[in-house]
């Protein structure tokens, strides 16, 4: 029982990592391109946005976790 808590709360960690990066980008991306393109050209970048830029931020916040939790079983042997 106290492995699945702490998978759902590593998981939950990820997650919330994960989109909390995309919403920094998506407001750097509205900040950014909103003088240069129009609305029709924001929608037809849309799906590649969700699609390809979400997962890689989710995939880079499960790696910044595992090089965490490697940091710190390292600082904690150490000690």
């Amino acid at each position: 029982m106290k492995k699945m808590k702490r998978r759902l709360i590593n998981s939950a960690v990820i997650i919330v990592g994960g989109t909390l990066n995309f919403i920094v980008f998506l407001e750097a991306y509205k900040k950014l391109t909103l003088p240069f393109i129009n609305e029709e050209q924001r929608v037809e970048n849309a799906p590649f946005i969700v699609f390809y830029i979400l997962p890689i931020f989710i995939g880079l916040a499960v790696i910044l976790f595992l090089v965490h939790k490697i940091v710190l079983g390292f600082y904690n042997k150490n000690r």
